[in-house]
């Protein structure tokens, strides 16, 4: 499951103004993300969700790519997501940085849960 989702706030410094796809597989389902550009690359954060809503710790991370407009790769981050703290709140939070010398050059970005 891919969704393209437009981005919010996120930290300080100027807001991310390309799309940000998120992907989701059976057991964790990216919620929602937003990015800030900052001097020396992107910080993105959002919420991930656990498919059978339980709480407690689920091994895994997610990988985060800042692509340019051609397609390729220019900086990414692999990030856990946090704790799942009950079945009521059954979010995590998760941020990640992603380092580039050119923040224009990223013009997308794409979130995909990864697990062992």
């Amino acid at each position: 499951m891919a969704l393209s989702i437009t981005v919010s706030g996120c930290a300080t410094g100027q807001k991310f103004r390309g799309p940000i796809t998120i992907a989701s597989n059976s057991e964790i389902i990216v919620v929602s993300a937003s990015a800030r550009q900052k001097p020396d690359g992107i910080l993105v954060g959002g919420d991930v969700h656990r498919s059978n809503g339980y709480a407690g710790a689920i091994p895994g991370h997610l990988h985060v790519i800042g692509w340019d407009g051609s397609g390729n790769a220019v900086a990414t981050a692999d990030v856990p997501w946090g704790e799942f703290m009950s079945r009521r709140f059954r979010l995590a939070y998760f941020k990640a940085f992603l380092p580039t010398n050119n923040v224009a050059a990223i013009s997308k970005i794409s979130i995909e849960p990864v697990n062992p």
